[in-house]
């Protein structure tokens, strides 16, 4: 009991401090959206429709920028940015990181407020040119900031204390009772207001900003300096992608025994996997998949995948060639973000077959082999009988359709994984095309394919068969190759 009474004095001596989490940032180029997709907008104040995207040298670098501009009259004409904490960060507890040059400094010129506008509380610079926050907090000595030229000023406020840096350095800091928070009923919303003055305009400037990052908790000294040793690439407060082995799984049958399989689809579901979402269909070059989608990569035993679609809580990927059968390693690389290393296994033969997102993925994904059709239900998408005006039925016992797969085997002649496969007179079977079976209900009957190998689509196996004479119903069908079986409860509806 003593310990812990003891840990709890040494914290309230020292000061409460909370890990920095960021939880917003924005670049500005040519747009004020958020890098990740998990905070909205930030919003500008332009009444008098002057300011702009102009690109401009930043630390040594070409960047595209948000130019403030006009010296306003009457207040109402300011030019700024505004951004809506809300519950993302406490009242008393938070950082903020800018990267901005201010454009005129004859007086008092306003940075940051965190009382939307109604107190004169906040970050200034001061008429000398040194970083004022008032009141309290003031750098001195060689901090003084030039007009026109960019810094890197970070604000760290816990709890009646306040912290600010200049291009990594600690410059200023002061104690208060409420010194930096905000207060509940001057600002109930947490609303921010940056290059924004509350007084009749006389402490407002033109600027030009880079770089704005939101974080709940605290910075500490040591990842200031690492955030202004390269600003525009940080990742300090990201968290990394994260992921379990349960999250691998094969893009098919989302089973995660045996996920994946060289030149197969996988698919990894877990959180913060990558800040965009979209897929592959642009990124081809040469016939060629991405390695790196949406700055998303995906390593298997260390060796690159082609990555097919990417959000912020599902990856899909290609595996790549020459996996051995047993375990594997996976890594996803977000960024600089890196996971740890997770365990999943691979396994050469791993037949399954690509299923309708409709009713709990019941139905095989399959089409009349004249392009004609999808096989399904008529209304398991809804739309009494089409689909992007094909149509939608039940397979017809004698005509030939297709069924999608992946995790067959190798095919001859081979295509590299992520290849678009050349046009070629007899496409490319698998290797094993002679072992490869259909079983429609069990053994009620036993089909062998036409055809069973790559599709004109990287990776993606189709298998054309010849549907049985055999009598209307839903058969729960099974590919079987190599003594592998793909996983059940997969139907496909024939009507005669």
């Amino acid at each position: 009991m003593r310990k812990i009474i003891s840990a709890f004095l040494l914290a309230a001596a020292c000061g409460f401090s909370q890990p920095a989490v960021q939880v917003a940032s924005y670049f500005f180029q040519n747009n004020f959206n958020a890098q990740r997709p998990s905070a909205e907008a930030i919003t500008p104040v332009d009444p008098a429709g002057t300011s702009r995207f102009i690109t401009d040298t930043v630390f040594g670098q070409s960047r595209t920028v948000y130019d403030i501009r006009d010296s306003p009259s009457p207040r109402s004409a300011q030019g700024g940015l505004t951004f809506a904490a809300g519950n993302r960060i406490a009242r008393d507890t938070y950082s903020i990181e800018m990267v901005f040059a201010i454009q005129n400094a004859n007086g008092w010129r306003r940075i940051f407020d965190c009382n939307n506008r109604r107190l004169s509380e906040g970050l200034y610079l001061d008429p000398s040119g040194f970083l004022n926050y008032y009141s309290g907090a003031s750098s001195t000595g060689n901090d003084r900031l030039a007009v026109g030229t960019y810094y890197h000023v970070v604000v760290v406020k816990r709890p009646r204390e306040i912290y600010l840096y200049l291009n990594g350095a600690l410059v200023a800091s002061a104690t208060g009772v409420s010194i930096g928070e905000i207060d509940p009923v001057y600002n109930a919303g947490n609303i921010l207001n940056f290059l924004l003055d509350d007084s009749e305009s006389v402490e407002w400037a033109p600027a030009r900003i880079a770089l704005f990052r939101l974080y709940s908790g605290n910075l500490t000294a040591a990842q200031v300096r690492e955030i202004w040793a390269s600003p525009f690439t940080s990742t300090v407060g990201l968290p990394p992608p994260g992921f379990r082995s349960s999250g691998i799984v094969n893009s098919a049958s989302y089973a995660s025994a045996n996920a994946i399989s060289p030149g197969g689809f996988f698919s990894i579901f877990g959180t913060d996997l990558a800040d965009a979402t979209g897929d592959w269909g642009q990124s081809f070059v040469n016939n060629s998949a991405p390695r790196r989608l949406n700055n998303v990569r995906v390593l298997v035993n260390d060796r690159e995948s082609f990555v097919v679609f990417t959000s912020p809580g599902q990856v899909n990927a290609l595996a790549p060639d020459n996996l051995p059968d047993g375990p594997v390693t996976v890594v996803v690389e977000n960024g600089n973000l890196r996971s740890t290393v997770v365990s999943s296994t691979s396994r050469i033969v791993n037949p399954a077959v690509f299923r309708f997102d409709a009713q709990n993925n019941r139905f095989l994904a399959a089409t009349a082999n004249d392009g004609t059709a999808y096989i399904a239900p008529p209304n398991l998408f809804g739309t009494n009988g089409s689909l992007n005006g094909l149509a939608v039925r039940p397979a017809r016992p004698g005509e030939f359709i297709v069924l999608y797969a992946t995790g067959l085997g190798p095919t001859n002649p081979a295509v590299p994984a992520g290849q678009i496969p050349p046009a070629r007179n007899g496409g490319h079977p698998l290797t094993n095309n002679s072992e490869i079976r259909l079983t429609l209900n069990g053994q009620t009957t036993s089909v062998r394919p036409a055809y069973a190998g790559l599709s004109a689509f990287p990776g993606l196996i189709q298998i054309v068969f010849q549907v049985p004479d055999i009598a209307s119903g839903e058969y729960e069908t099974a590919i079987i190759v190599g003594g592998q079986t793909s996983p059940s409860a997969t139907f496909l509806p024939i009507a005669r």
